[in-house]
This record gives C-alpha cells, sequence and structure tokens, in this order.
C-alpha cells in the first residue's frame, strides 16, 4: 500500500502551509519518531494529522483555526533537531527550533510564542504531579499565563492544548490542571 504524501495528508488549505508541507527541514521532522508513550502513533506526521483533525472536530468554524492549523503542523516537527545529550531547554528544545523555523513564514509574535511554548503547560504540571512541588508548577504557569496575556493570545493557546492533548493516549489530567488555574479560570 502507497503511503500518503504529506500533502495528501494534511491538506494544506493557504500558500503559507502549503509552503512549509514542502519545505525538506519540515519533511524531515515529520517523518520522525517511533511508538512511544504519549504518542503511540510513532512519526510526528501522524501526531499532527491527529492535531489537525480535533481542530476541525472542536474549531472547525472558528476564527483561530487558521492559527491553530499553523501551530498544528510545525509544533513537534522538530523534535529530531534536539541534541540528546544536552538539556532539552532554550536553543535545544523542539518548541524554540519550531519557533525558528516558522519565523521564515511568518512574523506574528503571539503565534511564535505559543509554538515555542506549546509544551510550557504540561511542564509546568509535571513539577507538581512528578515533583511534588505544585507551588513551583503553579508559579511557572502563572509566569505562562502572563505571557499569553501580553501576546493577547491564551484562548488560542488554551485551544491548541486542548486539541494537542486530545491526541495519541493522552492523560486529561494536566490540561485540566492548567484551565482550573484561578489565572485561567478568572480569565474564560
Amino acid at each position: 500500500m502507497k503511503e500518503e504524501t504529506l500533502n495528501q495528508l494534511f491538506k494544506p488549505e493557504n500558500g503559507i502551509e502549503t509552503a512549509i508541507v514542502g519545505d525538506a527541514a519540515f519533511i524531515e521532522g515529520c517523518e520522525y519518531g517511533k511508538s512511544r508513550s504519549g504518542h503511540p502513533e510513532g512519526k510526528v506526521k501522524f501526531h499532527v494529522k491527529e492535531v489537525l483533525d480535533n481542530i476541525d472536530k472542536f474549531y472547525g468554524d472558528d476564527e483561530d483555526r487558521r492559527d491553530l492549523r499553523l501551530i498544528a503542523l510545525v509544533h513537534d516537527t522538530f523534535k529530531h533537531k534536539v541534541d540528546r545529550n544536552k538539556p532539552k531547554t532554550g536553543d535545544n528544545h523542539h518548541g524554540n527550533i519550531a519557533k525558528v523555523f516558522t519565523e521564515n513564514y511568518i512574523s506574528g509574535r503571539g503565534l511564535l510564542y505559543i509554538i515555542e511554548k506549546h509544551d510550557e503547560a504540561y511542564n509546568a504540571w509535571g513539577k507538581g504531579a512528578r515533583h511534588g512541588d505544585w507551588y513551583k508548577a503553579e508559579t511557572r504557569a502563572n509566569l505562562l499565563v502572563q505571557s499569553l496575556l501580553q501576546y493577547n493570545v491564551l484562548n488560542l493557546y488554551l485551544k491548541f492544548y486542548k486539541c494537542d492533548n486530545r491526541t495519541g493516549d493522552k492523560e486529561q489530567d494536566n490540561y485540566d490542571w492548567f484551565c482550573n488555574l484561578p489565572s485561567v479560570f478568572s480569565y474564560n
């Protein structure tokens, strides 16, 4: 059986999406990955497809659909560029690498911030869930919320987080925790 091309799988809807899906660096990143906890689908391209399907399911007629699709396409596509021998932070985090790639296509600071920090709410939750430090978890999450509010993209972040977190075999505890933080809950 012949595998679908990325154009067939993602069905680009505008010039930016078409250019991204045709970029050699993007194509390389889409082919990366193997089945693991949180991502039983394996290759990045299958995760991206799940997120795109969730965007259609939850936000098919939403004014943010175009931005959500852009974030979905690139958010995890550069995990293969992370140096596993170094801490996965700063320039060596897949979100930052994705942001730098996407700067070739867009200039919207809020969108770029979401691409860079798309896992930050989950990472904040991890401070509490895995390390028992809920004070640090909430502090980190509240810093993220403040930055998202400065860029006026908190609602967009929440929409993307929902679509990304309802894939594979991911648990919903982290998403629910973040959405119920007073700084987020009072915003909605």
